[in-house]
């Protein structure tokens, strides 16, 4: 797609960004730094292609797609992951799958992969429906199927423009968000008593608990020594958790360390000295992102270390750091809540590139979504 005024680039490696005006176009989308997405290429455990949709006009960067291309041969699907849950391999050994597929989405976040360059409403729909064009247009070509992960109900632009141009679309889960309105860790508490007093006596609680079993929670400059053990806290407490491997390998907290500076903030937690938790949060402007976490599970009490390291010291360092917003992602939604986030539902879209696969996809995602509310009301 291409205008007087605007066209559509693709660039396949990272490495080809405009810099200083991607920087500018992500600013408040900590998942979408550049050093964020350089890094995740280096250092994921598996395959990660990468092609990057740039909609440029005379005034520079106006709008861009993050995507990974999703081959008819491939094993990793997040899409029929999403779809068909447990039941994914056996559906694709009946010759049914989404491949191949533009996928559009956030490495590692469940967050947009659309951005917008600031300006009126207007301006923004109309960039968009550019870069949708030319997406489509390329997909086309290829004759490939094209979805989208990460949308929120909070991103009405975005959603209200994809149904206008019939994709389908489904909620597939909830991403949990804390907003700061206090400045220190009473206030925090005054804020969870307007929510519930009995969670605002747990959060006195569970921290005056934590800090009688000997846990001390700083902010810390970590070696590259040190983010290895880091890194070993949080693999095993990710493995412990979801029987999955982490996305990505041990080089990737060294790399944000020396790449982001003050932008990457690393917490660590001790008990008696010894180290026992961690977690990393990559910051964009005011707003904060929890990349991973990672908890002792060895001679671990019941002291509340998880909550205290990822609520309780973040009530009290986020506002003294500027930090307006905290992204926490779609895992143990119900313990965020209690602590003070919003939940705020997630959607995919989704346009299959073959009639016949519509077909079957459009009941299919009615009955999805039926069943995910039924499982989370």
């Amino acid at each position: 797609m291409s205008t007087s005024s605007q066209r559509l680039r693709i660039v396949q490696d990272v490495e080809q960004l405009p810099g200083a005006e991607w920087q500018t176009l992500v600013f408040g989308h900590p998942a979408l730094h550049l050093e964020v997405l350089r890094a995740i290429a280096r250092t994921a455990t598996r395959p990660l292609p990468v092609q990057i949709f740039l909609l440029e006009d005379q005034l520079g960067l106006a709008a861009a797609a993050v995507c990974e291309p999703i081959a008819a041969s491939a094993a990793h699907n997040t899409l029929d992951t999403l779809l068909f849950g447990r039941a994914e391999r056996l559906v694709r050994r009946l010759g049914v799958s989404t491949q191949p597929l533009l996928l559009f989405k956030c490495p590692l976040a469940r967050q947009a992969p659309i951005v917008l360059r600031s300006g009126e409403c207007a301006q923004q729909s109309r960039d968009l429906t550019s870069l949708l064009d030319g997406i489509e247009e390329h997909a086309a070509r290829h004759n490939l199927g094209i979805a989208f992960i990460g949308f929120t109900t909070e991103d009405e632009l975005l959603c209200s423009v994809l149904r206008s141009r019939r994709y389908l679309d489904s909620e597939i889960d909830s991403t949990a968000r804390l907003e700061i309105e206090w400045t220190d860790f009473d206030g925090y508490v005054n804020y969870l008593r307007t929510r519930s007093k009995n969670a605002a006596k747990i959060a006195r609680n569970e921290r005056n608990r934590n800090r009688r079993n000997g846990v001390c929670i700083q902010q810390v400059r970590p070696s590259t020594a040190e983010t290895q053990a880091l890194y070993t806290l949080m693999y095993e407490h990710h493995r412990h958790k979801s029987g999955r491997d982490l996305p990505f390998g041990p080089e990737l907290l060294p790399l944000l360390v020396a790449a982001l500076g003050d932008d990457l903030l690393v917490f660590e937690a001790r008990r008696d000295g010894r180290r026992v938790g961690t977690v990393f949060v990559v910051r964009s402007g005011c707003v904060g992102w929890v990349v991973s976490v990672g908890i002792e599970l060895r001679d671990r009490p019941n002291d509340f270390t998880y909550a205290n390291l990822l609520f309780y010291h973040a009530a009290e360092w986020a506002p003294a750091l500027g930090i307006k917003s905290l992204l926490y992602g779609t895992a143990v939604q119900k313990a965020k809540l209690t602590r003070g986030c919003r939940l705020v539902a997630c959607r995919l879209f989704y346009r299959p590139h073959r009639r016949f696969i519509r077909l079957f996809v459009a009941p299919y995602l009615l009955v999805h979504q039926a069943r995910f509310r039924w499982k989370n009301r």
